[in-house]
């Protein structure tokens, strides 16, 4: 959602004014006679990506002195190995990024890569040459071009297909819903240009792909617009996305529209389809550069436009929430997590009425899988993100469900590693577990479809039956209940399923246990227990009772469909 700027030369003189010189030259313009105008950087260092120094003797100025927004001008991936050597003589203090950290933006194509990348290869060394008009940043040579590309093939027109005033209704359901817990689109901005874009001002597919997908999480929450109207909004945003003419150039838009659609995807159709989009969205995010801080990127050009002009938080949020979604879907499905390097080291800021930073702090309290760990100490570091999921402050109930959801998956990487874990981390599970019932069940009154609604609660389940002690199985009727409720409000296929296979689980494990009580009674000398009063009773059904557990739920109607 960038905005293109002029293209300015910051070494030209204003106009009417004479040119001034400057008392000295750095060392980069005085090696290679150009000019300078004694600014640390100087634009012409600026430029050409050179290392802006001053000699000490003259300027009593040196490299350590620079500020932060100085180190992205860097010299030429020639001159690596010495801005390496040189780096080491630095405070660390001073967050110097090292030099193969650095990448490459191209503002005008919002185009990030490092700067080892072939396509990054051929300008280097026009730098390095010293050349007065050094290569753009190009794929040159990538393939034989015996094929032209194809152009832009989206024909679906979405400002005749919805009015405005409908657009209008379904944003503002958008901002009470979606945009407290995932914060990262300018709300004000995504509406001022929707007016430009049904007022006859396009503001191009990226916007569209946005809008769409905001439309589409909208009415997925709602019910406000049809289904038929809702899966062809969204199939438009995918058209988009996906149009190689538009995937030709990467741009922040594009990252939000990606996070607009695993979102929706995470909440309608399977894991799968989910964890591809996810990471999609983050290779996204290290193709726009929105991952890195600002002293590791080099410009391509003197033109400070396209990403690089965005603002800070906005960008932050959106690289933040992208990988949000990646672990949290990655860890729950057991795929590997997009790593892209080094993230924002910056914690989201709060917001009145926004919760994305607690998003941001369940998901940093995460022991990601490392295949290279020994047990032990993988296993110290899943119980200690165990407690630190539970210590991070939920205050939004689908966080609250997205925090017991990482406690599950938690639990579970435990129990292959020890399958006998200690009581009071048994109990740590229940406790998040059983805070996680009435936030289900707020949510679902709300008609707030979230995936983890469900998915939680059943989940929980069957942690309860899995642990199998005396305080694990006290909990299953109030978690069962809430999940009859959840499906009852439903009746879907996917909520009838999980609830049958919930009563399938619990009538195992009856059985099991009754296995072992019959083994038990024909002990010798152990006489057999009275059902009516025994031990037995204290924890089975009667006949009566077992029958109404295993009858389906009454159905309550609700227009509400899951499937994409």
């Amino acid at each position: 959602m960038a905005s293109e700027l002029p293209n300015t030369n910051a070494s030209s003189p204003p106009s009417g004014h004479m040119r001034q010189r400057s008392r000295q030259a750095c060392v980069p313009c005085r090696q290679r006679k150009r000019k300078c105008d004694g600014k640390l950087p100087c634009s012409t260092c600026t430029g050409y990506g050179y290392n802006c120094q001053y000699n000490n003797d003259e300027g009593q100025r040196s490299t350590s002195k620079r500020s932060a927004s100085d180190s992205s001008t860097q010299l030429p991936a020639a001159k690596v190995p010495r801005l390496a050597s040189e780096s080491n003589n630095h405070d660390p203090k001073q967050g110097t990024v090292p030099p193969l950290q650095h990448g490459i933006l191209e503002p005008s194509k919002s185009r990030y890569m490092s700067r080892h990348s072939s396509v990054a290869f051929p300008r280097c060394l026009g730098l390095d040459l010293q050349s007065a008009n050094p290569p753009r940043l190009h794929s040159f040579a990538y393939h034989t071009g015996i094929r032209s590309e194809p152009g832009f093939a989206v024909s679906f027109q979405l400002i005749e297909f919805i009015s405005w005033d409908k657009v209008r209704g379904l944003v503002d359901i958008y901002t009470s819903t979606i945009q407290p817990v995932f914060g990262f689109l300018d709300m004000d901005r995504l509406c001022q240009k929707c007016e430009e874009h049904w007022n006859g001002k396009p503001q191009g597919p990226g916007f569209e792909a946005i809008i769409s997908g905001v439309i589409g999480l909208a009415s997925l929450f709602s019910g406000f617009l049809a289904e038929e109207q809702e899966t062809r909004i969204v199939l438009h945003a995918k058209e988009l996305l996906e149009d190689s003419y538009c995937s030709r150039f990467p741009s922040i838009e594009q990252v939000a529209a990606w996070i607009l659609r695993t979102i929706y995807i995470r909440a309608t159709t399977r894991p799968h389809m989910a964890w591809l989009c996810s990471c999609i969205t983050m290779h996204l995010v290290e193709a726009t550069g929105l991952h890195r801080e600002t002293e590791g990127v080099v410009l391509a050009t003197d033109r400070k436009t396209g990403p690089a002009q965005e603002t800070s938080a906005i960008r932050e949020r959106v690289a933040q929430v992208a990988r949000c979604l990646n672990v949290v879907i990655s860890y729950d499905y057991g795929r590997s997590i997009v790593d892209i390097g080094p993230m924002f080291q910056k914690q989201v800021e709060p917001r009145p009425g926004d919760f994305t930073h607690q998003l941001c702090g369940l998901v940093r309290a995460v022991p990601l899988d490392d295949m290279n760990q020994d047990t032990v100490t993988r296993r110290a570091d899943l119980i200690q993100g165990l407690d630190n999921l539970i210590a991070t402050p939920t205050d939004h109930d689908f966080l609250t469900l997205v925090r017991t959801e990482l406690c599950f998956c938690i639990y579970r990487r435990l129990r292959l590693l020890d399958q006998c874990l200690r009581q009071e981390q048994l109990e740590k599970v229940i406790s998040v577990g059983t805070s996680a019932l009435p936030a289900a069940r707020r949510l679902i009154a709300q008609n707030h479809p979230w995936w983890n609604v469900i998915g939680t609660v059943f989940q929980f389940v069957c942690v309860l039956l899995t642990i199998d002690t005396t305080e694990s199985l006290a909990n299953i009727p109030e978690a069962m209940e809430t999940l009859e409720m959840i499906t009852q409000n439903l009746n879907t296929h996917l909520a009838n399923e999980a609830i049958n296979t919930a009563r399938l689980l619990v009538c195992a494990s009856v059985e099991k246990k009754r296995k072992g009580i019959a083994i038990l009674e024909g002990i010798g000398g152990v006489p057999a227990l009275d059902n009516a009063t025994g031990l037995e009773n204290q924890w089975l059904l009667d006949e009566t009772d077992w029958d109404a557990f295993l009858r389906p739920p009454a159905t309550q109607f609700i227009n509400m469909n899951f499937q994409l």
